[in-house]
């Protein structure tokens, strides 16, 4: 938040979107590494637009990307997936534009450097993506090109509702169980 703020009214500046949450998140589940080196090498993933929050010991069938309030029930159903035999990666997205930018970059149509694609989704363990996002389920679409493979897209694309967080991520399926059925549709081609 201070690297954003620090770009606002400046030139070659930015804007900055934040988008604030009233449910409370553990902040162990960062993973976080103590060790100095490691911990500003996040530092600068964070900064530019994600970093991998879990890496399975074997080859992956899926990789799972969220962003800020869905990453407890994100992170729960990769536990629930490698349970059941299917290997799963996590993706945390910390901004979805700078990834995008990422992408026109590595395309030719913006400036930049693209080297967060390979950092968040790296080649040889390229997999479905399932995405999962308290927003539009458009909004990372996008990630489908990084790789060109196929995508499911969870997220919230009517507004009104209200209710306890936990109804409403089950009304809008960005749950937990929609998450793992979401992954479980795309790896169905993979494991026959």
């Amino acid at each position: 938040m201070l690297h954003a703020l620090s770009q606002l009214g400046r030139p070659g500046g930015s804007s900055a979107y934040f988008r604030l949450t009233t449910r409370p998140l553990e902040q162990d589940a960062a993973a976080v590494p103590t060790d100095p080196d490691l911990r500003e090498a996040r530092r600068r993933e964070v900064l530019s637009g994600g970093y991998r929050l879990r890496t399975s010991k074997a080859q992956p069938v899926v990789t799972l990307v969220g962003v800020g309030a869905v990453m407890p029930d994100v992170i729960a159903a990769a536990d629930v997936l490698d349970r059941s035999g299917y290997p799963t990666d996590i993706a945390c997205l910390t901004s979805p534009d700078l990834v995008f930018r990422a992408l026109q970059a590595r395309q030719g149509l913006f400036d930049g450097d693209p080297a967060v694609l390979d950092e968040l989704f790296p080649a040889e363990r390229a997999t479905p993506l399932a995405t999962v996002i308290d927003g539009h389920p458009h909004t990372l679409s996008f990630l489908s090109a990084v790789r060109c493979r196929p995508i499911a897209c969870l997220g919230v694309s009517d507004f009104g509702q209200s209710g306890d967080v936990d109804d409403l991520y089950r009304h809008f399926g960005v749950d937990v169980d929609t998450i793992v059925g979401a992954a479980l549709d795309l790896t169905a081609g993979d494991l026959r």
